[in-house]
């Protein structure tokens, strides 16, 4: 994976995460969502005719488990501290950090 695909990854994750922790989901409902998604994906590649449904949901399956073994690192920022700063507002996974510390992840 080039270091330029694993930005736009990791900016489309940051901004995924950002927007569930907006619905006042656990964490964990938050991940079974991910999971859903990655599999509707799948479906819809289905049905836009890239390969037969079962085969696009076991690369989602192959690919979400490849994802999930990546390291990630996460920046926990005070959500007082952090208002204003121009380094969190242009990093997505700085600005969940200070969202989740924001909101109710129980």
């Amino acid at each position: 994976m080039t270091d330029e695909l694993r930005a736009k990854i990791g900016t489309v994750a940051g901004k995924l995460v950002q927007e569930a922790m907006t619905t006042r989901l656990t964490w964990e409902e938050i991940v079974a969502a991910f999971g859903l998604a990655a599999k509707a994906t799948a479906q819809a590649a289905a049905s836009a005719g890239d390969a037969p449904a079962d085969e696009c949901v076991a690369r989602a399956r192959r690919y979400f488990e490849d994802a999930f073994a990546q390291d990630v690192h996460v920046v926990i920022a005070d959500g007082d501290a952090a208002k204003g700063d121009a380094e969190a507002d242009e990093n997505p996974l700085l600005a969940t950090a200070r969202r989740r510390h924001m909101s109710k992840l129980h």
